[in-house]
C-alpha cells in the first residue's frame, strides 16, 4: 500500500527509476555496515582468541620456568650444602695442619732452647775455668808487679823529688823573669799611655775617660766611611741619589734660615722633620743601627735584627754637620744665634719617630762636637805647641796644613761653647720626652774645665766659660740651685782672680758678674 500509494504519486517513469537507484543504494549501504560489523566482530574475537591462546602458552610457559627454577634452587641449595662441608673439611684439614706445624715449631723450639741451655752452661762452665786459671795468674801477676812497682816507685820518688826540686828552682827563676818582664811590659804600656793622653791633652783624664772619647773619635771617622760608601752605592742605584741630594739640600737649607725669635723657626722645623720622615721611608737600602752608637746598650748590641734605611742615619748626620756648621759660622759674630739651634736640634733628636727603641740617635752630633771641640770634655795643652793646639781643637786652614789664626779660633770656640749651652740646658719638665741632651752633661763639662789648675788653663778654656755662660745663668740656677750659683761664682770670679794673665777672653769673663746684675738681677 505504501509503494503503490507512492507510485501513485511519481508522475514518470524517470522518477521511478531514480527512486529504484536511490532504495537501491541504500540497501547496498546498509548491507555495507552490516559487512563491516560482521568484519569487526570476526577481527575482534580472531584477537581475543590469539590473547586467550597467547595466556595459556604464558601460563604454560610460567609454569615451566616456575618448575625449572624450583629445580634450580633445589639444585643450588643441594651444591650449597656440598660446598659447605668442602669447606668445613678443608677448614678442619688447615686447622689440623696448622695444629701440627705449631706442635713441630714448639718441639723446634724446645730443642733448640735446651741445646742453647746446654751450650750456655757448658760456656759458662769453661768461663768460670778460664777465669779461675786467670785470677791465679793475675794474683801471681799482681804480686810480681807489686814488688816491681815497689821498687820503681822507690826509684821514681827519689827521681822525683830531685826533678821537683830542678823544676820549682826553675820555676821560681822564670816567675821571677815574667814578673821582671810584666813590670818592664807594664810600665813601657803605662808610660805609653801617658805619652799618647799628653799628646791628645788627656793627662788629667781617667783611661775610661779617654777611652770613651777615642770611641767617638772612631766614630766620627766611621761616618766619613759610611757617607762615602752610600755616595758609591748611589752611582748604581738612581733613587738613592736623587734623594741624597734632595735631602742634604733641603737640611742644610733649613739649617741655614734659623733665626732667633719665638715661632720663628716653625716652618724650618716642620721642613726638617719632613725630609727626615721622607729619608725613614725608603728602606733600602739598610745598615745595622748599633755601629752609629759610641755604645750601644744591650738591647741593641746583642740584637741582630737591628736594620735601618741607610739614608735616614745619612740624612740626620747632615743635619748634625749642618747644625755644627751653623753655629761656627753665625754664633760666633752673635751667641744669640745658638738658641735656636739648641731649640730645633732638641725638638728634631727627641722625637719619637727619630729615635731607635727608646734610644736617641744623638751620638752622631757629639761624635762631631768631640772632633771640633775636644777641650768641652777636659781636654787641654799648650796653645803654644802643635800638639797642644790639637789637642785642645784648634782647626787647620787644610787637611795637614797650617791651624787657623787666633781670632778664628777664638770665634769657633765661643760659638761652639754657646752652642753646647744651647744643647745641654734645655728644659723637659714640661713635655713627655725625654730630653736627648742631658743637663748633667753642662755640669760634667763645666766641672772638667774648672778643675784644671789655673797654670794650664788655656786661652781657648777660658773663651769656652764665658761663651757657656753668657747666656745661661738662669737656666744654671733654674737646674742646679745654690750649686749653680757656685759654680757661676768660681767660673767668673775665681778663674779670672787666679789667672796670671790679663786676655780677652779673662776680661770677657769678669764683665759677666756685671752683666748678670745689670740684666738678670743675679747677684755673684
Amino acid at each position: 500500500m505504501g509503494r503503490s500509494g507512492l507510485a501513485s504519486r511519481l508522475d514518470s517513469p524517470s522518477r521511478q527509476l531514480v527512486w529504484d537507484l536511490a532504495r537501491e543504494l541504500e540497501q547496498v549501504r546498509l548491507h555495507n555496515v552490516e559487512v563491516k560489523k560482521v568484519k569487526a566482530y570476526e577481527r575482534r574475537s580472531f584477537y581475543e582468541k590469539l590473547d586467550r591462546i597467547d595466556r595459556e602458552r604464558a601460563a604454560e610457559h610460567n609454569a615451566a620456568l616456575d618448575k625449572v627454577a624450583e629445580l634450580h634452587d633445589k639444585v643450588r641449595e643441594e651444591a650449597e650444602g656440598v660446598l659447605k662441608e668442602h669447606l668445613w673439611q678443608v677448614e678442619q684439614e688447615r686447622l689440623r695442619k696448622e695444629e701440627e706445624a705449631r706442635k713441630e715449631r714448639e718441639r723446634v723450639e724446645r730443642e733448640k732452647a735446651e741445646k742453647l741451655r746446654q751450650a750456655q752452661e757448658e760456656a759458662a762452665r769453661l768461663e768460670a775455668e778460664r777465669k779461675a786459671q786467670e785470677e791465679a795468674r793475675r794474683k801471681a801477676a799482681e804480686e810480681a808487679e807489686k814488688a816491681r812497682k815497689a821498687e820503681q816507685e822507690e826509684k821514681e820518688r827519689k827521681e822525683r823529688e830531685k826533678a821537683e826540686q830542678e823544676t820549682q828552682k826553675r820555676i821560681a827563676e822564670q816567675q821571677k823573669a815574667e814578673k821582671e818582664a810584666l813590670q818592664r811590659e807594664a810600665e813601657a804600656s803605662k808610660k805609653a799611655q801617658i805619652e799618647q793622653q799628653k799628646k791628645i791633652g788627656a793627662s788629667n783624664l781617667s783611661q775610661e775617660e779617654t777611652r770613651i772619647h777615642l770611641r767617638y773619635v772612631e766614630l766620627h771617622q766611621h761616618l766619613k766611611k759610611f757617607r762615602k760608601w752610600l755616595r758609591d752605592e748611589s752611582k748604581n742605584n738612581p733613587v738613592v741619589k736623587q734623594n741624597m741630594g734632595d735631602l742634604r739640600r733641603s737640611i742644610k737649607k733649613c739649617v741655614g734660615q734659623l733665626r732667633e725669635g719665638k715661632g720663628a723657626n716653625k716652618g724650618q722645623l716642620q721642613e726638617i722633620r719632613t725630609t727626615l720622615e721622607k729619608a725613614l721611608s725608603i728602606p733600602e737600602p739598610s745598615v745595622g743601627i748599633r755601629q752609629f752608637f759610641a755604645f750601644p746598650p744591650e738591647s741593641i748590641a746583642n740584637s741582630d735584627d737591628n736594620k735601618v734605611p741607610a739614608l735616614l742615619i745619612y740624612t740626620l748626620n747632615i743635619f748634625a754637620k749642618s747644625l755644627i756648621a751653623s753655629l761656627i759660622t753665625e754664633a760666633g759674630i752673635n751667641l744669640g744665634h745658638a738658641e735656636p739651634i739648641g731649640i730645633v736640634a732638641a725638638q728634631i733628636f727627641s722625637m719619637d719617630t727619630f729615635t731607635y727603641k727608646g734610644c736617641h740617635l744623638v751620638d752622631l752630633l757629639w761624635a762631631k762636637y768631640r772632633v771640633v771641640c775636644p777641650a768641652l770634655w777636659g781636654f787641654y795643652g799648650d796653645e803654644k805647641t802643635t800638639d797642644g793646639k790639637a789637642a785642645l781643637g784648634w782647626w787647620r786652614q787644610e787637611a795637614g796644613g797650617p791651624f787657623v789664626p787666633e781670632q778664628t779660633h777664638a770665634d769657633r770656640m765661643t760659638a761652639l761653647g754657646a752652642g753646647f749651652a744651647a744643647l745641654t740646658l734645655r728644659n723637659f719638665g714640661k713635655t713627655p720626652r725625654k730630653n736627648p741632651f742631658p743637663n748633667t752633661m753642662f755640669w760634667h763639662s763645666m766641672h772638667k774645665i774648672l778643675s784644671l789648675p789655673a797654670s794650664e788653663l788655656q786661652e781657648t778654656h777660658i773663651i769656652l766659660l764665658a761663651a757657656m755662660l753668657h747666656s745661661s745663668a738662669q737656666r744654671i740656677v733654674g737646674f742646679f740651685g745654690h750649686m749653680g750659683l757656685a759654680l757661676i761664682r768660681k767660673a767668673i770670679v775665681d778663674v779670672p782672680k787666679n789667672l796670671p794673665r790679663q786676655s780677652m777672653g779673662v776680661n770677657k769673663l769678669k764683665l759677666l758678674k756685671d752683666l748678670y746684675k745689670r740684666e738678670k738681677n743675679i747677684l755673684i
